[in-house]
């Protein structure tokens, strides 16, 4: 749509004015293995190697943030072409995706050079099939493409994160008991998946000798195990105790907790994550003694460090990580560039307007969008004719669910696909309110056509 494609304005004049984009730590060192052509797996290898894919064209850390402004896009136009087939008005379609490109938490975020912006961008395209899917499911399987193409944007978000997997493999799995008794034609996406996840592991990085070593998973209820010592430090024998200490001090593990930010005490110069990593059977052994004694303290903990996602206010004290401002040291030669300066001065007043903490919940907390996504699924499931639409809120809530398990610490990054798809599901609101609106085929139900009429002459007999 002509109208949706205008979301390119405001994410081109952040990328013209904070060219090359927002580079962290992580963005460097991943930069760095593209250009040095070594991989190593601690960030997806799959990411890294799609940057260096990205740089062949152009040898510059602004060529990765340009080709996710394109991708956002197309994708943008793409979902407002697919709710305007649902039945939302074309302006009301075009008008969402060009207003959520507008939102400055969007438009900073997709030129920041994060594998969590390439991971909802494919999120986002998975989001969009399913739209498609919605829309006339018959067509859909019975078509040699959307399966395929389905299939294609999971297996992207599965090899774009590596906690990705949680969210696309039960998905699969509603998938094929939505399609049941015919679950076969579920087959192509599920082949799909399969064959890049395969692919891409044991045939891509064994050709490109990737280092695959990645991030031990026990590695994410290290604040677990801290809450648990911080609050009950009785339920750890003096094994455990020994152990904790091999890590880090005591002191340490009590001191710097926090349930809404474990990187404090993860990254503390104090804490060895080497031991873990040594060992990590144990480390997670200890994990699960911790959960099963301690659970309600564990729970809360996770309540704490995932409430963001349902919570508007910002808690006094605690802090809220987006793009960072500054971009990170590095040899790379990297720094910011405005390609415009009109650009820059535009948007960095934006910038500062959104940054204070009495307006995070408004500019950069994700639960409005999150509740809003929620609710408009949930309306979806009160009217028959729209169940179908609960594919796209089943992709929706799994993955809620794996950020909630999975949040080291709050950050915008973590929540950005859910961000995006709640309030672009916002439109679907209006067949919600009209049902009789909606342009779509569920499981089982034939689309109405209106009788084609007869010509006069036919209806009086003539020859």
């Amino acid at each position: 749509m002509a109208l949706a494609l205008l979301a390119a304005v405001p994410l081109l004049v952040w990328w013209l004015g904070w060219f090359p984009g927002f580079v962290s730590s992580d963005s460097v060192d991943q930069l760095g293995q593209a250009r040095r052509f070594e991989f190593a797996n601690a960030h997806p290898a799959f990411h890294t190697f799609a940057i260096w894919a990205v740089t062949r064209l152009w040898d510059s850390a602004g060529a990765v943030s340009l080709a996710q402004v394109m991708a956002m896009t197309g994708l943008l136009a793409l979902a407002a072409r697919r709710l305007a087939r649902l039945g939302v008005p074309w302006w009301l379609a075009g008008g969402t995706a060009v207003a959520v490109a507008a939102l400055p938490a969007v438009a900073t975020t997709t030129i920041s050079l994060w594998k969590d912006v390439a991971f909802s961008l494919a999120l986002l395209w998975a989001f969009t099939e399913l739209l498609a899917l919605a829309a006339d499911e018959e067509r859909f399987w019975e078509r040699r493409w959307p399966p395929l193409r389905l299939g294609a944007a999971l297996g992207l978000a599965w090899l774009f994160r590596h906690n990705g997997f949680l969210t696309v493999a039960p998905f699969l799995g509603i998938l094929a008991v939505w399609a049941r008794p015919r679950a076969r034609r579920v087959v192509p996406t599920v082949a799909t998946v399969g064959v890049m996840v395969l692919g891409v592991n044991f045939v891509l990085y064994p050709l490109l000798d990737v280092e695959r070593a990645g991030i031990e998973p026990g590695a994410v209820f290290i604040s677990d195990v801290a809450a648990s010592f911080r609050h009950e430090p009785s339920n750890f024998d003096d094994d455990e105790r020994e152990y904790l200490a091999s890590i880090a001090p005591l002191g340490v593990w009590q001191g710097l907790y926090d349930c809404h930010d474990s990187t404090p005490l993860a990254f503390s110069p104090n804490f060895d994550s080497s031991v873990i990593t040594a060992d990590p059977a144990e480390f997670r052994s200890l994990a699960i003694r911790t959960y099963l004694r301690d659970l309600d303290t564990v729970l809360g903990h996770r309540w704490c460090a995932a409430d963001y996602l349902l919570w508007p206010p910002q808690p006094r004290g605690a802090y809220f990580h987006r793009p960072p401002f500054d971009i990170a040291a590095n040899d790379l030669g990297i720094v910011r560039d405005p390609i415009s300066e009109r650009a820059f001065d535009l948007t960095f007043d934006v910038f500062q307007w959104v940054e204070p903490n009495g307006r995070l919940w408004l500019t950069w907390r994700p639960a409005l969008a999150v509740w809003l996504g929620l609710a408009t699924f949930a309306g979806a499931a009160f009217r028959p004719r729209l169940r179908i639409l609960l594919l796209p809120g089943a992709l929706f809530v799994l993955h809620l669910a794996n950020v909630a398990a999975t949040t080291p610490a709050q950050e915008f990054r973590f929540a950005f696909p859910l961000y995006l798809i709640g309030l672009l599901a916002a439109p679907l609101w209006w067949l919600v309110a009209r049902p009789a609106d909606a342009d779509l085929t569920g499981p089982g139900e034939a689309p109405e056509r209106q009788p084609h009429p007869v010509p006069a002459d036919v209806a009086a007999g003539a020859p």
